[in-house]
């Protein structure tokens, strides 16, 4: 997968401007476009009381507030030499942005996360959690100044299903187009409370799951390795978060990338996502990816 057109969505906030230099730190190698996103919306603490509606001008001044400051960012993103494009909307900032990717064919989202915890996270959730359930193309989270153009380390987990293969995929794809960087392929498998008496009553059960797993871990090392690419593979036992989480700090990983089942409904009420609770307290960048649909 090539990325050639980035979609960067900001508020104008501190956290936005992370997240648009990274996107120009990446684009510059790759060779990528931005297009730029301001979604208009109203906080839900002055939304309107139902049967009210706000004057015209409130909105239009949004709007002229809006493509001055999209502008002046265009401006300073060309002056680096990159294509750049912008638009402004009314809409709900997480639907508008998978929209706007799928409008713009873009191959990437960058945006920037606040990391929201406790009891302000269920509440609110986060734009960029929601982002990364609904986008259809690969969402990078961003909370931190990072250069990713001089990136060296890059965790991917692997679980052998078709989101992780995609991130893998993608992750090959970037490493190539920099010239520079060394994978580290990680698996973490841990025993479920209700299998815990099974485990036990089986002497062995964890190490052959264990080496069945790093068998597989190595062909994929010796792959990579065959087509030039740096890398190395690690199976932890514990919680997939946890294991990302201290090979992260262990290893010095620069960027996560990670494949995302996109559940939602009930599903994810449930389930959850180990992508997004990575995304919500991983210090470094987060790249999530999906597995492309089938063509029928």
């Amino acid at each position: 997968m090539e990325i050639r057109k980035i979609l960067v969505p900001t508020d104008f906030s501190a956290n936005a401007q992370v997240a648009l230099d990274a996107a120009v730190e990446l684009a510059r190698p790759l060779g990528a476009s931005l297009h730029l996103l301001h979604v208009i919306h109203l906080p839900v603490q002055i939304s309107p009381i139902e049967g009210m509606s706000l004057p015209v001008a409130y909105w239009e001044g949004l709007r002229r507030f809006a493509d001055s400051r999209l502008a002046e960012q265009k401006a300073k993103v060309v002056a680096q030499g990159i294509a750049c494009t912008t638009e402004s909307i009314e809409d709900i900032a997480s639907f508008a942005i998978s929209e706007a990717a799928k409008r713009q064919h873009s191959d990437l989202i960058v945006m920037g996360s606040r990391g929201l915890t406790g009891l302000k996270h269920f509440a609110l959730g986060s734009v960029a959690e929601r982002t990364v359930r609904a986008a259809e193309c690969p969402v990078l989270t961003v909370k931190h100044a990072a250069k990713l153009s001089e990136l060296n380390t890059i965790l991917v987990p692997v679980d052998f299903s078709d989101p992780s293969d995609a991130a893998l995929a993608l992750a090959k794809s970037i490493v190539r187009r920099l010239g520079r960087g060394h994978l580290i392929l990680a698996h973490a498998y841990y025993i479920p409370a209700e299998l815990q008496q099974y485990v036990m009553r089986n002497d062995g059960f964890v190490q052959r799951i264990s080496m069945g797993v790093s068998r597989e871990l190595d062909k994929l090392v010796a792959a990579l390795r065959a087509e030039g690419i740096s890398a190395e593979s690690a199976t932890v036992e514990g919680t997939p978060e946890r294991v990302i989480q201290d090979l992260v700090h262990s290893k010095k990983v620069d960027l996560v990338a990670l494949g995302t089942h996109g559940r939602r409904g009930m599903s994810h009420l449930m389930l959850g996502s180990v992508a997004e609770r990575v995304l919500r307290f991983s210090e470094v960048p987060v790249l999530t990816v999906r597995a492309k649909p089938a063509q029928s």
